[in-house]
């Protein structure tokens, strides 16, 4: 039986290097990726604001580590916050710290996230998530890199490098007033788009190697492999979990193995190993990328069908379902006032 698995020994980082402790591990065989790695790079050297956009777990947060990683700020520290986190009433503290005394319950001073990133890299998470009152908050910051500590006086300077990342199309946000206009002007100075794992299927082999291999020496394992069959139905799948998704069933699959040393289709999840289904034009959902589109639906009806499965595909991101249909962003508004909707059904 033909498996698929390779040895640690074999396992190299996007450069070329044994996988090291120290280095974030990004695994791509994909042009796409690779130009954005080198994109990266570039970008690092600056110390210049980015944005990280793309779906949930295409890993926004290891291109983080990897700006921090080859810029000069390598050396100081990375301090991320989980803007989706964080209460509003806290944001304001949480980021820029309080004097004791500021309010009931500050008992000591703090120094909030942006002073100990300073001479390092402040990576804000779900940007997206953060409250328009909280926006005013940071944008000052953003703009002027000084700010006062809640209940304080003294104006505090800081120097660091801003990342911030979001799965949400922050274009849309403002034009629906969801999201400040200037600050997203401030933090999109460079963005930086990461592909969803569909676009970029040369990777998944390569993935289940990887992560076959940590979860062999995590679980102590013996050598495990996927059996052709399996390798196929997983390279076909849609993924819409992202590498998280791919990540968490090459664990599962593990764990439940039991004795055998290789992985069959059986062993996967259900909702991975039931492909090859089709619906009709205008069904809520679409499988392995297919439409069934039967004799005597309207040109109208397909075209409309089309771009919808085309936004969800693509996590409603319309300028990615803009390039795929061929057509410009414009356009594609167009069609969706044409069609009364949105897209986000």
């Amino acid at each position: 039986m033909a498996l698929h698995g390779i040895n640690d020994k074999d396992l190299r980082d996007i450069d070329g290097e044994d996988i090291s402790a120290d280095k974030p591990v990004l695994i791509t065989k994909s042009p796409v990726m690779l130009e954005l790695y080198r994109q990266i790079k570039l970008v690092a050297r600056t110390g210049t604001t980015v944005l990280i956009t793309g779906e949930n777990g295409t890993g926004k947060e290891i291109f983080a580590n990897l700006l921090h990683y080859h810029s000069k700020r390598k050396e100081h520290p990375m301090i991320t916050v989980n803007c989706g986190a964080i209460p509003n009433e806290l944001v304001e503290s949480e980021l820029l710290g309080h004097e004791k005394g500021a309010f009931t319950g500050a008992d000591y001073k703090k120094i909030g996230c942006f002073e100990m990133a300073d001479e390092g890299v402040l990576f804000l998470d779900e940007i997206g998530e953060m409250s328009l009152s909280a926006q005013v908050k940071l944008l000052r910051v953003v703009e002027k890199g000084t700010f006062r500590r809640v209940g304080g006086k003294e104006e505090v300077d800081v120097d660091v490098m801003l990342i911030s990342a979001t799965n949400k199309i922050l274009s849309d946000q403002v034009e629906a007033g969801s999201f400040r206009e200037d600050l997203y002007y401030r933090l999109n100075i460079i963005e930086l788009y990461v592909p969803p794992l569909r676009h970029r299927k040369d990777d998944i082999p390569l993935l289940i190697d990887y992560y076959t291999n940590h979860y062999c020496d995590k679980h102590d394992l013996e050598q495990v492999a996927f059996d052709k069959k399996t390798m196929e139905i997983l390279i076909n799948y849609d993924w819409p979990g992202n590498v998280r998704e791919l990540k968490n069933m090459v664990e599962r699959c593990m764990v439940l193995l039991g004795d055998e040393n290789n992985i069959s289709p059986d062993m996967l999840p259900k909702s991975i190993s039931r492909t090859g289904s089709i619906f009709p034009v205008g069904h809520e959902e679409m499988s392995n990328g297919l439409l069934h589109i039967p004799v005597g639906v309207s040109l109208d009806q397909i075209e409309e069908s089309v771009i919808k499965q085309t936004l969800r595909s693509v996590d409603n991101n319309k300028t990615e379902a803009a390039k795929l249909l061929g057509c410009a962003r414009k356009t594609l508004h167009n069609k969706l006032e044409k069609y009364g909707s949105d897209g986000q059904e």
